[in-house]
């Protein structure tokens, strides 16, 4: 079996691993043998609130995972820290899923020690560099100049971290990388990576395995704007965005695409759309909304596990871009998505949508059931740990990206949120239920998931199971069967 590595780069690149631990969590599954995946956030804004997020969306999965066990549909991958990887006794690595960058909470100016050049020097750098860019705190970032970033970025195969990456990579081990070509951070930080991966060194431990391994990589063309009220005083303009991936897309052709085994597979995404984010320079104000391309970012790291065995064949690099069917208006509903894509989601994400719904409208219906399910998992159950700090918090979690994709310009908006428990599984636009009527069966009650979870209870398949995985294994059962009869 082989791991995944996945560079996520920026705020952007949090949010894509984001999005790829809620694909794993609702039972997507990497293709080709690969069965662990290796997360790795490269941003110098440490207090940023969407790596925070997702570090801690990472961290509940791992503690879910290894309660219920890996032989599972639903959070069913593992997910691992370079520390978990290698050696839990390591010092100074990273054991939340965050790569170490040093000496960047200070001035750009400082970093460099401008002040201590000589003449001839600070002549040089003040060329390159505008009084501005000298003066920027990177404490938060390099707040979209890929040109601080690119001097910054160029340590972090120094750091402990990527020692502890190279390390533990073997033979059939892959990666990716996810940045955005926006902005600062990810603009930089990817073609540093790259050359940094494809450069075969003596003194690099797996260095020859690392360089002619499957290299795979997403870049985000801009899908978003920032509010600009305060235009004057805001380091980030997003007038600026198409000029600076016009740039960098330059860049990349003869940097990247013009060498020989560079780049296995490219994914391009972008969207030109009016979504404006609230304006935020870092820390934990920035924290923006999820995004449908996000989720289709996720996708292409599903899909260039699908496709690993024919990349890399040549000297040319695989480029992708994604598409739907068709939509009319602004709302991406399930039906709109290319066949593949359906296959991928369609299920295991209306699985995730209906257990946080039934949990919510009607868990309390349960509990006052006299079947099975309710005496083999007692109310107990719902006061433990596993349920109150991780299990259920992760569905919140989930829920929150569900609905804060539902919220943008251009929205993926497949679920009702209009459901009590008699009508709870009818949910799915475009997959109408019967409600019942005059002369007409309610097939959309949640009482349906409760009967045959009593059912499976009754047939004892489970009852070597712990509560928690029980639980989980029973769920995932019979939302599976009720929503194979709903989305066929």
């Amino acid at each position: 079996m082989a791991k995944l590595y996945v560079f996520g780069i920026g705020g952007t690149g949090s949010r894509v691993l984001k999005s790829l631990t809620m694909l794993m969590a609702s039972g997507v599954k990497l293709q080709n043998g690969f069965d662990t995946i290796v997360p790795l956030i490269i941003d110098p804004d440490a207090a940023n609130g969407d790596l925070n997020r997702t570090a801690d969306i990472l961290t509940k999965y791992q503690n879910i995972y290894k309660t219920v066990g890996e032989n599972n549909k639903m959070f069913g991958t593992k997910i691992l820290t370079l520390k978990q990887l290698v050696d839990e006794n390591i010092p100074n690595i990273s054991d939340h899923f965050k790569f170490g960058l040093t000496n960047t909470g200070q001035k750009f100016g400082d970093f460099i020690d401008f002040n201590g050049l000589d003449r001839e020097n600070r002549a040089l750098v003040e060329l390159l560099f505008s009084q501005e860019n000298l003066e920027a705190d990177m404490t938060v970032g390099f707040k979209g100049n890929p040109n601080i970033g690119s001097i910054v970025l160029n340590r972090f195969a120094d750091s402990p971290e990527y020692k502890e990456f190279t390390n533990s990579f073997n033979p059939g081990d892959a990666i990716f990388i996810i940045s955005s070509i926006f902005g600062g951070t990810g603009a930089s930080g990817f073609p540093l990576l790259l050359k940094n991966l494809r450069v075969n060194s003596p003194e690099i431990v797996n260095s020859n395995e690392i360089c002619t391994s499957t290299i795979g990589a997403i870049t985000y063309l801009p899908y978003f704007k920032v509010s600009n009220q305060d235009k004057e005083g805001q380091a980030i303009d997003s007038s600026t965005f198409y000029s600076k991936s016009k740039a960098a897309l330059s860049y990349y052709q003869h940097a990247i695409f013009d060498k020989e085994e560079s780049l296995d597979a490219f994914y391009y995404l972008g969207d030109y759309s009016n979504n404006n984010m609230p304006y935020a320079e870092g820390k934990s104000e920035q924290k923006n909304n999820a995004h449908f391309l996000e989720l289709a970012g996720a996708l292409s790291i599903i899909d260039f596990t699908k496709d690993i065995q024919n990349l890399g064949k040549g000297y040319d690099t695989t480029i992708k871009e994604f598409g739907i069917e068709s939509h009319h208006g602004n709302k991406l509903k399930l039906e709109h998505l290319g066949q593949w894509s359906k296959d991928q989601i369609s299920l295991p994400l209306s699985k995730m949508v209906l257990l946080y719904k039934f949990l919510i409208k009607s868990k309390n219906v349960l509990s006052d059931s006299k079947g099975g399910f309710n005496n083999q998992i007692n109310q107990q159950f719902y006061k433990q740990e596993f349920y109150t700090v991780y299990f259920y918090k992760f569905l919140e979690y989930f829920n929150e990206w569900i609905s804060e994709m539902d919220n943008n310009d251009v929205s993926f908006s497949p679920y009702h949120d209009n459901q009590d428990h008699d009508t709870l599984m009818d949910f799915i636009k475009g997959k109408e239920v019967s409600r019942g009527g005059l002369f007409k069966r309610n097939k959309s009650s949640a009482d349906l998931i409760i009967k045959e979870a009593d059912l499976i209870i009754k047939n004892k398949t489970y009852d070597d199971e712990g509560d928690e995985s029980k639980f989980l294994k029973v769920l995932d059962d019979v939302l599976t069967q009720q929503l194979t009869n709903i989305l066929n």
